[in-house]
């Protein structure tokens, strides 16, 4: 769960000395970033980051390449600014004015920050106790142009969560039930001996049955996915409505404030800072097209 009740001046101590740890000194550095070469030399440095020249394929790159904020002009301190504004859910417009940046470029940064949460947010298991659910939400063509159709198909979303800390939410498909997908998406990710708490659902509760057999269990509810339709609307209303093709990054920044341990600015700073977090700005405008 987003940890919100920061102080703001322990924020920037935190977010100050993180930097200076983490980004500004210099750390070990396995491989090159763009080609995977392992042999690499030390290349100057830029605005006090440590560069390195790759000797397989002569590119050079820094301890930040490929982090969210690579090949960014702007300050990074905008950027944390922005971070700690997108938590706090405020709208594209508030963002924009109070960071003195574009609409355009408030619109990017939000979608690169939702795109680098994505990346490890699908757990790879589910155990124990499997809670799952559905939930209808109608397509949205939300800043699309040229559309062609005026038909809008029902997208299901399909909630799920065991026993461990995390959670999986994800528009799985279109229309109608399909069970190869919800196997290949969800029922793959479910370990053996598990017990699956279906929710109102006859298609779910159905594979719960094949799955559980004769096994029962005491059936302990989770209001997280058992309200999985009235807490993502409730989530979503700041947003004044969200684009299909987005709807996936989205569904997993709404698991961070879901999760029961307590996560806070600096922790998502931090895991934005580092790994293959990077999007350009020409695939946001071309995702699912």
């Amino acid at each position: 769960m987003i940890q919100k009740s920061v102080n703001l001046n322990e924020l920037k101590e935190h977010i100050n000395s993180f930097l200076e740890k983490e980004i500004y000194k210099n750390k070990n550095i396995e491989c090159c970033p763009i080609c995977g070469g392992k042999k690499h030399i030390k290349y100057g440095s830029y605005k006090g980051i440590q560069r390195y020249k790759c000797k397989k394929c002569e590119r050079t790159f820094s301890n930040t390449t490929n982090s969210l904020w690579s090949y960014s002009k702007k300050d990074l301190n905008k950027w944390i600014k922005f971070v700690e504004l997108m938590i706090k859910r405020k709208s594209l417009r508030f963002c924009a004015a109070k960071l003195k940046i574009s609409l355009g470029t408030a619109f990017y940064w939000r979608h690169k920050i939702l795109h680098g949460l994505k990346v490890d947010s699908i757990p790879n298991k589910l155990e124990g106790a499997v809670h799952i659910n559905k939930t209808i939400v109608v397509e949205n063509f939300k800043g699309c142009r040229n559309i062609t159709t005026t038909k809008r198909s029902n997208i299901w979303i399909i909630a799920a969560k065991g026993d461990e800390d995390s959670m999986l939410v994800l528009p799985a498909f279109k229309d109608c039930w399909m069970r190869g997908i919800f196997y290949e998406k969800v029922y793959s990710k479910i370990q053996k001996g598990s017990y699956i708490v279906p929710y109102n659902d006859r298609y779910i509760t159905a594979i719960a049955k094949e799955h559980n057999k004769k096994s029962l269990k005491e059936r302990k509810e989770d209001d997280r996915v058992g309200y999985i339709m009235m807490n993502i609307m409730r989530w979503f209303s700041p947003y004044k409505g969200i684009a299909t093709k987005y709807l996936e990054e989205y569904l997993s920044f709404f698991v961070l404030f879901n999760l029961d341990k307590m996560i806070d600015y600096v922790d998502i700073i931090s895991y934005l800072s580092f790994g293959e977090k990077f999007i350009r700005t020409k695939d946001i405008g071309l995702k699912n097209k």
